[in-house]
Order: C-alpha cells, then structure tokens, then sequence
C-alpha cells in the first residue's frame, strides 16, 4: 500500500479498510507528532492529541473529501486540536487558581510550616520560570503574576495574542513536566 497516494488511500479508507487507514497513520504519524510537540511541548499530551488527530479522521471519513492530499486536512485538524488543548489547559489554570482563592479565604491563618513549604514551593516554581526562554517567560510571568490579560500582554510583547497563548501553554507545560 506503500505505492498508493493519498486519495487512493483516502478512498479506501472510506470504504473502512483498517489496512489503509494504518498506512495511513504510519505514514503521517511522526511528522504529525513533531509539529503537536512544538507547540505543546509534553509528550504525553503530544500523543494525545496525535490520537485525536486519527480518531477525527477515522470519524469523519464519510464526510470528508479529500482531492489532493490528506497532509492539509491532517494539519489542520491538528491545529484545532492544539487550540482546544491549549483552552483547556487554560480553564483548568483558571480553576485551580480560583479554587486555590477560594481555600485561601476559607483558611484564616496558615501555619509557620504552611508558610514555609508555600514559600519553598514559590522558590522552585521561580527558579523553573526562569529557566524557561525569554518570551515564554515574560508572557507567563505577565499573565500569572501581574495578571494581565492576553491582549495587554501581546501588545506589551510587541507579539500576536496567538504566540501569547501559545507560551503561556507552553510555560505550563514545562512546569507540568518539572512537577509531576
């Protein structure tokens, strides 16, 4: 199956030959993968979305055409795919920080040991955010600390609210990966 091309494969896909469909995975899978990763950094997540990317395609085979190539179409799937990611990840910061407020009023004073390990955690999460490059740093330090919003930062970076977003995923990432 090697020798088809990607509408020859596409159309027996749409007939629901596994076959094809698995040459097709095996022949866009890691360049895929490679372009998830840079733009979402931890592998896991990376793989996730790959998957999504096939399960997509496979879904929506029926109502998909396809007249040249499949590489357009699985490119852009990815790249919503990434989008999506990237507003989940931030509704879940956003949650955490609003829980973490919550429970901070809940509480009325910590301990001296509370304090301590907060402090500690603050020093490693510091030290993390400025191992991280330039600007990825700068859009996540202006968003979580000065609390800016993603248009204000953009324009303070002198850079498009898209690559906003995507740095500060990004940053979140990274301190994912350091923190597990």
């Amino acid at each position: 199956m090697k020798q088809l091309d990607d509408t020859e494969l596409f159309t027996r896909i749409q007939a629901d030959d596994r076959y094809a469909f698995s040459e097709l995975v095996n022949r866009y899978s890691e360049i895929l993968f490679r372009f998830i990763q840079r733009r979402v950094s931890c592998t896991e997540d990376s793989e996730d979305i790959l998957q999504e990317v096939f399960v997509s395609l496979w879904n929506q085979r029926h109502k998909i055409t396809i007249t040249l190539s499949l590489y357009p179409y699985l490119f852009k799937t990815a790249k919503y795919k990434i989008i999506d990611w990237t507003v989940n990840e931030q509704k879940k910061v956003f949650r955490a920080e609003k829980l973490h407020a919550s429970l901070q009023e809940t509480f009325i004073s910590p301990t001296s040991e509370e304090e301590l390990l907060a402090k500690e955690l603050a020093i490693l999460i510091d030290t993390e955010i400025d191992k991280m490059p330039i600007t990825m740093k700068s859009a996540f330090s202006l968003s979580r600390k000065e609390s800016m919003s993603i248009k204000d930062i953009a324009s303070e970076l002198a850079i498009s609210e898209q690559t906003v977003k995507n740095n500060i995923s990004l940053a979140l990432g990274w301190l994912k990966l350091r923190f597990k």
